[in-house]
């Protein structure tokens, strides 16, 4: 299963990928997506009207173009006949981008945590369940199933920590769900028996519920960016070899970044790639956070380019040169980068896509300029 994407800051220009009515399901030629799924034309409020007049309930799909898996369930499961059927069924379905139009209120409103996030609603708009995560066909019919029987996902995972009450890891699994679910009392308590029952960090838990902790709940539900930069910096100095403080310098950025403090933010990322001069993972994370952040794209763009060089046929850096170059105003070096990209991984459809689109941008370019020449 594909890990959820914590959900970042703003918004580039590029909406969901393109969902073309009628034709065979599936992904085209082109890269465009024929989707097996009716997605309602409309507004959340006009989808709850519509489900209850027609004795239905709402599947909202909330996600993000740039999201790896979002853009799996677009191109993999909501093009499967089945999962078209099932939703045409019971639901009124609904796509939406959580970073424009009405998606940023409707991801405030169900606390969404992370993309993408399945919601389903009653015709009152109160939420019945919710899954989070990529997830193959079957298993996204079958947690519909288990929501419609009153039952979730979080009610297996709080019987099996019952059963077990010194399972850790059930604990964990638990308490990680509850933050995504923003229960935020519930998490908090199971988050910190899993730190007080591995105060070494040796079984790896300790050090993932503290960055849960301050990541779901301080920085995301709270909204303190302060008090989430103390608790990451804590995870840091209590388990510095763990993964998750490795991970936290982005986290920090992020943190500083909204309070404004961007140069102590590019002090952190650059902390982060200098802890593992090799590790080109984390320049293309030095990259991500410039380009979702929009924070000093010229110094994640070097960063960026420091990890082609090694790496040169990394598809993923490529495209975030893409998106840095387009941020800083180079639309003939965007499109170059994408087309690397695309060269890389010729059969990627989002890859297809994102060539069109930046293309359409320099093409648009190009005749600005020429009519204003």
């Amino acid at each position: 299963m594909d890990a959820a994407v914590a959900v970042p800051k703003d918004s580039p220009e590029q909406p969901v990928p393109t969902v073309r009515p009628g034709g065979r399901p599936g992904v085209q030629v082109d890269g465009e997506v024929v989707s097996a799924v009716e997605w309602f034309a409309g507004s959340l409020d006009e989808a709850l009207a519509a489900a209850k007049l027609g004795g239905k309930r709402v599947f909202v799909d909330v996600g993000a173009y740039w999201c790896p898996p979002c853009r799996k369930l677009d191109e993999e499961v909501f093009t499967r006949p089945e999962v078209g059927a099932a939703l045409a069924a019971g639901y009124v379905a609904l796509h939406i981008d959580a970073e424009k139009g009405e998606g940023p209120e409707v991801a405030a409103r169900y606390r969404v945590q992370a993309y993408p996030t399945l919601l389903v609603l009653e015709g009152e708009g109160l939420e019945r369940g919710r899954l989070v995560d990529g997830m193959e066909p079957a298993e996204l019919l079958k947690g519909l199933e288990e929501i419609a029987r009153g039952g979730s996902v979080l009610a297996g995972l709080e019987a099996a920590v019952k059963a077990a009450p010194d399972d850790l890891e059930a604990r964990y699994r638990l308490g990680n769900a509850y933050a995504l679910a923003a229960r935020r009392t519930d998490a908090e308590a199971e988050l910190a028996k899993v730190i007080a029952g591995d105060p070494d960090n040796t079984r790896g838990l300790a050090a993932q519920a503290m960055a849960d902790r301050a990541a779901f709940l301080v920085a995301k539900q709270d909204g303190d960016p302060e008090r989430a930069i103390a608790l990451f910096r804590e995870l840091q100095q209590k388990y510095p070899k763990a993964k998750e403080s490795l991970r936290a310098y982005r986290q920090i950025g992020r943190e500083l970044h909204k309070l404004g403090r961007d140069d102590e933010a590019i002090a952190s990322l650059e902390a982060m790639v200098a802890a593992e001069p090799g590790n080109i993972d984390l320049k293309s994370a030095y990259g991500w956070f410039s380009f979702r952040e929009r924070c000093r794209p010229a110094d994640g763009l070097r960063a960026v380019d420091a990890g082609v060089l090694q790496d040169p046929k990394s598809a993923d850096l490529h495209y975030l040169r893409a998106e840095l170059r387009h941020q800083l105003g180079d639309l003939a070096g965007a499109l170059a980068s994408i087309r690397e990209a695309a060269a890389l991984e010729p059969d990627s459809a989002f890859y297809k896509r994102q060539v069109r689109r930046f293309a359409g941008l320099a093409a648009a370019e190009s005749g600005g300029l020429a009519g204003g020449a």
